[in-house]
């Protein structure tokens, strides 16, 4: 199963490299991986393999890790059901227009590199006609956050 996870930590590239080593060690297989520096610290976005109980350990071992700020995981689902959705228009930024015309209201949750996620509201009453995934698009919904509240994530976007 496809999870998608953000992270943040404190701003010492030894947390990042303990998060990297947690996901090799762990067995995660990355689809796909975007990672930014700003004033606080690193944000991390991450596709990944796994099942839902390796997925879960994963969140509560992340969580507690020196170093890790918010740890979110998202899970893979059908496009009915997602409230958020990944695109990865690194090589199509034509996509993100495509997405904001049929979600209007749609919010930016996390951006870096060509890699968007953002938050479909449930309400929504313009679900696509067409499957996600001819945009190129993975729709995930939010199980888990150390976060109080939902919040932007803005980081680098030179490349």
């Amino acid at each position: 199963m496809q999870w998608l996870m953000t992270l943040e930590t404190v701003n010492d590239l030894i947390s990042v490299c303990r998060l990297i080593n947690i996901f090799r060690r762990k067995g995660l297989a990355i689809a796909t991986l975007a990672m930014a520096a700003h004033p606080e610290g690193f944000s991390l976005m991450a596709v990944v393999d796994s099942t839902e109980a390796d997925a879960e350990h994963i969140f509560n071992f992340l969580r507690r890790t020196e170093g890790v700020r918010h740890v979110t995981y998202y899970r893979h689902e059908t496009s009915r059901d997602a409230s958020f959705v990944f695109i990865d228009a690194e090589a199509d930024t034509l996509v993100i227009g495509k997405i904001l015309r049929i979600f209007p209201e749609a919010k930016l949750v996390f951006a870096s590199h060509g890699k968007y996620l953002l938050e479909v509201p449930a309400s929504s009453e313009r679900r696509p006609a067409a499957d996600f995934g001819e945009l190129g698009v993975l729709p995930f919904a939010c199980v888990k956050t150390t976060r109080p509240a939902p919040a932007e994530v803005l980081v680098g976007q030179a490349q």
